[in-house]
């Protein structure tokens, strides 16, 4: 982990458990399901700190409103579960299967998805990666997906396949502030595939919660900051 996100997890770590002091809810600290059958169960609401869920049959689980830190998810079975409202940080879904699962109002940070190709709804797809920050989807089946418009911080999309993926309107870029200095990031797109990937109005903000402080992107600067020529893509 890096020293910043190492920062990030600690600071999640502390907010958590103020949270969990100010009012009863459900705490659980290195805590192990690893294998276990927790179909259908629910742990919305609850803060789980360090635990690892990896292997678990977790189909229709619910995790609304749920804070994690640090949870391991490796190769669970999560289809159709509920992560509406989640807040994650450092959480691994490495294998996961997420078949049908939901993701509205979701908040992560540096979130590991490789490999991600799950069948679940455009939206809930746009709901995922916009809240999603700092997060790992590498290497991802994402060909003909619909993200037009959604703010793309930080998602590695290196080696995915975006094949025919459309982009319209979404920010994959972003300013870093250096003081006094000021440079451009861009969403990684190294080694993926893009033919017929659609980067028509891509934006690059200040704040990409602020439409205000966003402007187009021109092919030269995506293609320089997101590390692909963007051969066969359609571009702005």
């Amino acid at each position: 982990m890096t020293h910043a996100r190492f920062v990030i997890a600690a600071l999640a770590f502390a907010w958590c458990c103020a949270v969990a002091s100010a009012a009863t809810v459900p705490v659980c600290t290195d805590c192990d399901f690893s294998g276990k059958s927790l179909g259908g169960w629910d742990f919305s609401g609850g803060v789980y700190v360090g635990t690892n869920f990896a292997g678990s049959a977790l189909q229709r689980a619910s995790f609304k409103n749920a804070k994690l830190v640090a949870a391991n998810f490796l190769g669970a079975d999560l289809r159709g579960a509920s992560f509406d409202g989640i807040q994650c940080t450092a959480c691994n879904f490495l294998n996961a299967k997420l078949d049908g699962a939901t993701f509205t109002g979701s908040r992560m940070v540096a979130a590991n998805f490789l490999g991600f190709a799950a069948h679940v709804a455009d939206e809930q797809l746009r709901g995922l990666l916009s809240g999603c920050v700092s997060c790992n989807f590498s290497g991802s089946s994402l060909s003909g997906r619909d993200l037009s418009g959604t703010p793309l911080i930080g998602v590695d999309l290196s080696r995915a396949d975006l094949r025919g993926t459309k982009f319209d309107g979404a920010v994959l870029c972003w300013y870093a502030v250096d003081w006094p200095a000021r440079t451009v990031k861009c969403d990684s797109l190294e080694e993926a595939r893009v033919d017929g990937a659609s980067f028509k109005g891509v934006r690059v903000c200040t704040d990409p919660g602020d439409a205000a402080t966003c402007s187009s992107v021109d092919a030269a600067t995506l293609r320089r900051y997101t590390g692909s020529s963007l051969a066969g893509a359609i571009l702005p």
